[in-house]
């Protein structure tokens, strides 16, 4: 499921390329070449102390919350070689949701970090590119788990429809998160917010990919 993820989001990172300016943009300072890294400790917090956690909160809450016996194969503590068919069908199909939960939340999270501060209603989903790219991932993805040769070679199962629906809690979680911190931000509150808006920026043209391991 990895390697499909890695496969899907490759693109999405470079399309930021072609990201439109934010349109309070030139009201900021510009990042000091020599005091603030491309990869700063703000980037990592945001990237992995804050988008990560969500994203492993909507996987980890769909593979045992939403997919048959995984919550009973883990607490079994039983082996992979032990498994009966059923139960290795079954570990494939949780497996395979939480790809499906992740991969949503990597496009929740590359539409976040277009913007720092301004609202994704008012600032939209200008970037052609990007929205090519991320409808290309899903594409791909769906293809992984529903297409018998692809299937086969990531090990994935079918999902149910109510299923897939689940698994869009990983987009719906880091979408409505970003769009709090940001009307936080715009309320004049954001320096009480650990992440400065240079990181959220830099962090959306990398973490996409990065947040996969």
């Amino acid at each position: 499921g990895i390697n499909a993820e890695y496969m899907g989001d490759i693109w999405t990172a470079i399309a930021y390329a072609w990201q439109p300016a934010e349109l309070e943009l030139m009201h900021r300072p510009p990042r000091h070449p020599k005091k603030e890294g491309m990869v700063s400790r703000d980037v990592l917090v945001y990237a992995y102390g804050y988008i990560g956690v969500l994203q492993s909160i909507a996987c980890w809450a769909v593979f045992f919350g939403v997919m048959p016996r995984m919550l009973a194969l883990y607490t079994e503590d039983k082996r992979p070689a032990d498994y009966t068919p059923e139960e290795f069908r079954a570990d494939q199909a949780g497996m395979t949701a939480y790809y499906w939960t992740l991969a949503l939340g990597q496009v929740g999270a590359a539409l976040a970090t277009t913007t720092t501060r301004e609202s994704l209603t008012r600032y939209g989903v200008p970037n052609r590119a990007l929205n090519v790219c991320i409808a290309l991932e899903i594409l791909f993805a769906l293809f992984v788990i529903f297409a018998g040769p692809l299937q086969r070679a990531f090990k994935m199962q079918p999902l149910g429809l109510g299923q897939l629906w689940a698994g869009t809690l990983g987009f719906f979680l880091i979408t409505v998160s970003e769009e709090l911190r940001k009307r936080h931000a715009r309320q004049g509150n954001f320096s009480s917010v650990t992440i400065s808006a240079s990181a959220v920026k830099r962090a959306g043209t990398w973490q996409v990919g990065a947040l996969a391991v």
